[in-house]
C-alpha cells in the first residue's frame, strides 16, 4: 500500500469529519440534545488530530510505519461513521414526534438519578427500542409519540445505557454491583448442578449442556436481564405490563433456545419469569398475578418447551438473579418507582413512572373502546410536564 495513497485516504476522511462537525447545530431544538451535540464535536475533533498525526507520521518516511498508519485509519473511519450513523440522526432529524420524546427521556433521566448525561433520542428506529453507546443516544419507531403503552422500554435502554457508562460515582458502583452477583449467582447455580450430575452414571452430555448455559448467562444475557430489572424497579409495574405487549404480538417461540449459537437474551418466557420473580420481590403481586394470567394462557398456543429448556433457565436462579439485581439498586441511592417520591412526585406533581402506570391501569380497568382517549389526555399531560419541567 503506497503512502501517496494512504494520505489521499486520510485526507478524505479529515474532510468528511469536518464536514460532519460543521453540519452540527450550535442550538439543538431541545436542550437534551446540548450535550450529545458537544459529545459528537468533541469525538469528531478527536479523530481529525488523530488522523493529522498519521499524516505525520507518513511525512517521515519509512515502510515500517504504514500498519500503525493503517490502523489509526481504520479505527478513526469506525468512530466518524458511527457519529454520521447514530450520532448525527437526532441531531437533525427533530420531528415534533422527537423532540416530545427527547423531552420523555430527559424528564425521566433525573428522576430516577441517574450518574451520565442524558441521552437523545432519535424517532429513526426500524428495530424498535435499542441504545447506541458511543453518542449516548436511545432509538425508537417513529409512531411512540403518539402511544403510551410501549414508552417504558426507554428505562430498559437508560439500563443499557447505564452499564457502559464509565463513572466513578458511588450510584453507578453500588448499582452495578449487582451484575457482579448475579453472575456470582450464576456459577454457584451451575457448580451445585454439576456436582449433583457427577453422581449420576453418564452425565458427561448434561455437563456440555451446563457450561454452554452457563457460558450463555456470563455474556450478554446477564446484563439485558440486569436491564430489564433496572426499567421494573425504575418504572413499577408498567414496565413489566409493556414486555408482556411485544411477545403478545411476535411470531417467535417464547421458549426459544438454541444450543447452536450465542443466545444473548434470555427466552421470552423465561424473561417473563424473571420479571415476575422481581415483581413479588418489589410488592407488585397483585399485578403480576394477572400478568401470569394472561402470559399462561398464551404460552399454551406455543406448547412445551424444549428438553433442555429447564437447565437453560431455571426459576430458582432466575430468582436469585432477580434478588442479586433488585437489591443492588435499591442500596444504589437511584430513585425506583416504589419510592414515595416517584410514586406521588417530589411536591404532589406527576412523574413520568406514576403516568405510565395510569395509563396501564386505564388499558385494563375502562371499557372497550375508551382506552384511547384516556391515551390521548395522558399524552398531552406528558408533554406538558416534559415542557415544563415540573416533574
Amino acid at each position: 500500500m503506497s503512502v501517496q495513497y494512504l494520505k489521499r485516504l486520510i485526507r478524505d476522511q479529515i474532510n468528511r469529519a469536518q464536514l460532519l462537525k460543521d453540519e452540527i447545530p450550535d442550538s439543538p431544538r431541545h436542550a437534551a440534545l446540548e450535550d450529545p451535540a458537544t459529545s459528537c464535536k468533541l469525538t469528531l475533533e478527536e479523530q481529525v488530530r488523530l488522523l493529522r498525526w498519521a499524516l505525520s507520521v507518513l511525512d517521515g518516511g519509512g515502510k515500517a510505519s504504514t500498519p500503525e498508519v493503517l490502523t489509526a485509519i481504520k479505527y478513526s473511519t469506525r468512530a466518524i461513521v458511527s457519529i454520521e450513523e447514530y450520532g448525527m440522526p437526532p441531531l437533525h432529524c427533530q420531528s415534533k414526534q422527537a423532540v416530545f420524546l427527547n423531552g420523555i427521556v430527559s424528564t425521566m433521566h433525573p428522576e430516577v438519578g441517574l450518574p451520565f448525561p442524558r441521552p437523545a433520542v432519535s424517532c429513526t428506529s426500524s428495530e424498535y427500542y435499542f441504545a447506541q453507546y458511543p453518542t449516548n443516544t436511545i432509538y425508537s419507531p417513529l409512531s411512540e409519540a403518539a402511544f403510551l403503552l410501549h414508552v417504558p422500554d426507554f428505562y430498559h435502554e437508560l439500563g443499557h445505557l447505564l452499564l457502559v457508562h464509565p463513572s466513578h460515582e458511588a450510584k453507578s458502583r453500588l448499582a452495578l454491583a449487582g451484575t457482579d452477583d448475579a453472575v456470582k449467582a450464576v456459577d454457584r447455580w451451575y457448580l451445585r448442578q454439576a456436582g449433583r450430575e457427577e453422581r449420576k452414571s453418564g452425565a458427561a452430555p448434561v455437563h456440555g449442556i451446563l457450561e454452554w448455559a452457563r457460558v450463555q448467562w456470563m455474556g450478554n444475557r446477564i446484563y439485558e436481564s440486569f436491564c430489564d430489572l433496572f426499567a421494573l424497579f425504575a418504572s413499577g409495574p408498567a414496565y413489566a405490563y409493556s414486555n408482556l405487549l411485544p411477545v403478545s404480538k411476535r411470531v417467535e417461540d417464547v421458549y426459544q433456545l438454541d444450543l447452536l449459537c450465542d443466545q444473548g437474551h434470555p427466552a421470552d418466557e423465561a424473561g417473563m419469569r424473571l420479571l415476575d420473580a422481581g415483581m413479588r420481590l418489589l410488592g407488585y403481586g397483585r399485578e403480576a398475578q394477572r400478568i401470569r394470567k394472561e402470559w399462561d394462557a398464551m404460552a399454551q398456543i406455543h406448547g412445551d418447551p424444549p428438553p433442555e429448556y429447564g437447565r437453560a433457565f431455571p426459576s430458582p436462579l432466575l430468582q436469585e438473579i432477580a434478588e442479586a439485581v433488585l437489591v443492588a439498586l435499591g442500596r444504589s441511592g437511584l430513585r425506583g418507582y416504589s419510592s414515595t417520591d416517584m410514586a406521588q412526585g417530589t411536591a404532589g406533581e406527576t412523574t413520568v413512572a406514576s403516568l405510565l402506570n395510569d395509563a396501564w391501569r386505564g388499558f385494563w380497568d375502562e371499557e372497550d373502546g375508551e382506552f384511547r382517549g384516556r391515551e390521548r389526555e395522558l399524552v398531552a399531560r406528558l408533554a406538558a410536564m416534559s415542557r415544563s419541567g415540573t416533574a
